[in-house]
Order: C-alpha cells, then sequence, then structure tokens
C-alpha cells in the first residue's frame, strides 16, 4: 500500500473519531440543557407554592405558561373519559396517573385535571379511578404540558371508552377524541386538597431529575473524550510504525 493511500485511510479514521466524538458531546450538552430546563421547573415550583394564588379563569385566557403557577378556580370535572398515564413510577411503583377534563368558571377553554397516581398490578388490570363530584374549587398549580418523550405506539383509544391507558398526553389528541379543545397546560390540585388519589408536590413533567440529566451529560462527554484519546494513541502508534 502506497503512502498515499496510508495518509487517506489515517485522515478517514480522523474525520470519523471527531465526527462521532462530536455526537457523543453533542448529546452530553444536549442532557445538560435539559437538567438546566428541569431545575428551573422545580425552582418555578417552588416560588409557585409561595406565592398568592391567581384566578384560574384569568391564567387560561393568557398564554400557556412556561413555569409553574399557583391558581385557584371552580372547576366542572367531566367524568369521562378518565385518562391513565402509563409507566408512571412512585417510590420506586410502577403505577398511572389519572386525569380528567375540567370546564373552569368564567373560562372558554377546558383544562386537563390530574386526578393523581395510582399502582397497577403486574396483570396490567386498570385500576379503579375515584373522580370527584362535579364542581370542585380547586387551589393548585397549573403546570406547562409535559414532554412526550418517545411514541412508540399509538395510544389504544376506543369507540365509547370510559377509561383509556396512554402511553403519553397529546393535547391535540385528547381534543379530536374529547370535541375540546384543552389549554396547553395540567392543572394539579394541591397535594392536601381531598381530591381523587396522591399527589406528589413537584412532580416533574417526566421521571428524570435533573441530577440524572448532569450525570448522562458526563458520561456523554466521558465517551467523546474516549473516543479521541484512543483515536490519539492509535494515530501515535502507527505514525512510529
Amino acid at each position: 500500500m502506497s503512502r498515499r493511500e496510508h495518509l487517506a485511510i489515517r485522515l478517514a479514521w480522523g474525520v470519523a473519531a471527531v465526527l462521532l466524538a462530536a455526537a457523543f458531546a453533542s448529546l452530553g450538552f444536549w442532557q445538560y440543557g435539559r437538567a438546566d430546563e428541569k431545575a428551573r421547573w422545580l425552582d418555578g415550583y417552588a416560588r409557585a407554592l409561595q406565592a398568592a394564588p391567581k384566578p384560574l379563569a384569568q391564567v387560561l385566557g393568557l398564554p400557556p405558561v412556561d413555569v409553574p403557577v399557583r391558581v385557584n378556580g371552580a372547576v366542572t370535572l367531566r367524568r369521562e373519559p378518565v385518562l391513565l398515564l402509563d409507566n408512571q413510577q412512585r417510590e420506586g411503583q410502577v403505577g398511572v396517573r389519572a386525569y380528567v377534563l375540567g370546564q373552569v368558571q368564567g373560562a372558554a377553554t377546558p383544562v386537563l385535571v390530574e386526578l393523581g397516581w395510582l399502582p397497577i398490578g403486574p396483570d396490567r388490570a386498570l385500576p379503579e379511578v375515584e373522580v370527584p363530584a362535579p364542581v370542585q374549587q380547586i387551589d393548585g398549580v397549573l403546570l406547562p404540558w409535559p414532554g412526550q418523550g418517545l411514541k412508540l405506539a399509538e395510544n389504544p383509544w376506543g369507540a365509547d371508552a370510559s377509561t383509556v391507558l396512554l402511553t403519553y398526553l397529546d393535547r391535540n389528541e385528547i381534543g379530536d377524541h374529547t370535541g375540546t379543545s384543552p389549554y396547553d397546560g395540567v392543572l394539579q390540585p394541591a397535594p392536601s386538597m381531598p381530591l381523587g388519589h396522591v399527589r406528589d408536590a413537584g412532580t416533574l413533567p417526566n421521571t428524570l431529575p435533573p441530577e440524572r440529566h448532569r450525570g448522562y451529560a458526563v458520561q456523554w462527554w466521558g465517551l467523546a473524550l474516549t473516543v479521541m484519546v484512543v483515536y490519539l494513541i492509535l494515530a501515535l502508534r502507527r505514525g512510529r510504525e
């Protein structure tokens, strides 16, 4: 093999190593950015709990929130459909998080209301969800719409299903199947309210806390550094040969 061919091969490996390291580094920066978003979200939730509640109908008339906002208002809950978000963990146990639509007094836009978390057994039988009396004076926090994650399959909406097990919450999809146009956010009643099932203050839009995202960021950056170090070692060894 000629010297020119050797140089071409080494150049190709060098480009491949740089591109792979850059991809790993980009994933690390993305994870670090997600950690900052989660930290900002948790800080906003803590501030919301200390703030005076705003009228819920008034907030629903404004652009969608990007941080939690404490609200209070009268809400008429729809008994059907009950929406169960699958694969929701709490204290190491897998379960579902239940939601229903609510019509806010003084607002034209309905809002998705969280009823809380319930366990689900190995047989995957859907739990019985306690839907409270229709009219409720709710004090809680209005949250941004949760992230979607990977949509690995379509949600199994039935023709007349009163309870639907969902793998993700799609606002437009919920609107299409309920004949509504829900607000771009979720109302989480205060955990202290005797309403539905158990709710945890500060529940993240998805399951990973900021510390986990930062840990993944360090792992991706470590992989990027490893790729470059291995390439440089091999390149130096070939240069000596």
